[in-house]
């Protein structure tokens, strides 16, 4: 989760690429952009498969094009086999996006293992070095009058203390902002709570239930919750009924079922699939017919 978290933060939200290059490494992008998720594989013709964590494309939000490919790779520490594939990373990403720029983001929430990564990699060819921005727990954007998502990614990194009151209320705020709807609360919660240390988890959990926190947090997350459980139970239930009536009608046609078929039936959650195999078994004359691919 320390290596999954920050990423499905950027994930969810995107925009937070554009935070990192422009807050971290000072990188000029257009005042108004857009980011979104790009395919992730740089593999090249060669038979070496090379798949980054995460790449963002931010283009121009007025034209379109792709000013900036961002390969974000969270990295725990310090890794010798990076020096060979984080160069590809940049190179490839640039190529497959057809973007004049591509950069390499790692997180590394350790500062010794971060000032490892932030080493020089040389490639031999004049002028083609990569340094990688590398963002530690001490060096996050996202304390200062950043947006909730930016505020929460600093804290999944570590830097903010969420075991002292005015950090946990700091990312507790964040994901009470309006800008911030129910489900992203819940998710973003979530990713917190586990990332937590006991004593931040603590820490968070009491200022949840006090009343300031309580109907955005207990009542609120409770509440979807068992909404989310209770949409869950009547698709179930749904499905349930359309797979009875299904071996039903099968059975009043004489048409016999193998017991795969008939485990593939009572296994299947999708009312959409149930209905097309009941819509064929009005006419179909074999079995093979109502469930042939």
């Amino acid at each position: 989760m320390t290596h999954e978290g920050p990423l499905d933060l950027v994930r969810q939200h995107p925009d937070i690429a554009v935070d990192l290059v422009r807050g971290a490494a000072g990188i000029p992008l257009p005042e108004q952009v857009a980011a979104s998720l790009a395919p992730t594989d740089m593999s090249a013709v060669v038979p070496v498969q090379y798949l980054a964590d995460m790449v963002v494309l931010i283009s121009d939000a007025a034209t379109s094009k792709p000013v900036l490919a961002v390969i974000i790779e969270p990295q725990l520490r310090d890794s010798e086999t990076k020096r060979y594939s984080w160069p590809v990373y940049v190179t490839t990403a640039r190529q497959l996006s057809k973007c004049p720029a591509a950069v390499l983001v790692v997180l590394c929430p350790d500062p010794a293992e971060a000032a490892k990564c932030r080493q020089l990699i040389r490639t031999g060819h004049p002028g083609f070095d990569l340094a990688p921005i590398v963002i530690d727990a001490a060096g996050t954007p996202g304390r200062d009058g950043a947006g909730p998502f930016l505020t929460v990614f600093a804290a999944s990194m570590g830097g903010i203390d969420m075991a002292s009151e005015h950090g946990a209320r700091m990312v507790l705020d964040a994901m009470a902002s309006v800008e911030v709807s129910d489900a992203d609360r819940l998710r973003v919660a979530a990713i917190i709570m586990t990332l937590a240390s006991d004593a931040a988890r603590q820490t968070l959990e009491a200022i949840m239930q006090t009343n300031e926190y309580q109907k955005t947090f207990v009542e609120r997350i409770y509440d979807q919750g068992a909404a989310q459980g209770e949409a869950r139970g009547e698709a179930r239930g749904e499905a349930r009924g359309e797979a009875k009536a299904l071996l039903k009608l099968l059975d009043k046609r004489g048409l016999a079922l193998s017991d795969e078929q008939r485990e593939k039936v009572a296994d299947c959650a999708e009312t959409a699939q149930l209905d097309l195999w009941f819509d064929r078994a009005i006419t179909a004359s074999s079995t093979a017919e109502v469930f042939a691919e």
